[in-house]
């Protein structure tokens, strides 16, 4: 084991606020702020109908024109965002498409990521 353990299991995406991709629940469509192979942080205000243990299900949008059905359970909340833990939800490739997407269109983004300055545009 080294010095250093990675504390998280899945490398966690987090999105400029214009490239979030969307998640449809229901007949409902929010904005995904973070995305994860385990997990998502999902922008939710008035969110009063689910409780910690609410099972989703749903569709993910990516920006590939890529659909994908999600389902997981709501793990917790976090201000105005709900995180939800995946039992299904994007593959490794689906991550790294992203991640290239992000990286190709906002260059600066991980920049300001790394350095503790979140693009809020």
């Amino acid at each position: 084991m080294s010095a250093v353990e990675q504390r998280r299991q899945f490398y966690r995406l987090k999105y400029p606020r214009r490239a979030m991709p969307s998640v449809r629940f229901s007949q409902e469509r929010f904005r995904v702020s973070e995305l994860s192979e385990g997990g998502m942080r999902i922008v939710m205000n008035g969110f009063t109908n689910l409780q910690v243990g609410t099972e989703m299900k749903g569709l993910l949008s990516l920006h590939n024109g890529c659909e994908i059905a999600v389902e997981g359970t709501v793990l917790r909340f976090a201000g105005e965002e709900v995180v939800i833990q995946f039992d299904k939800g994007p593959s490794f490739k689906h991550m790294v498409d992203e991640q290239r997407n992000i990286r190709n269109n906002y260059p600066i983004y991980f920049e300001r990521v790394r350095s503790g300055i979140y693009d809020s545009n």
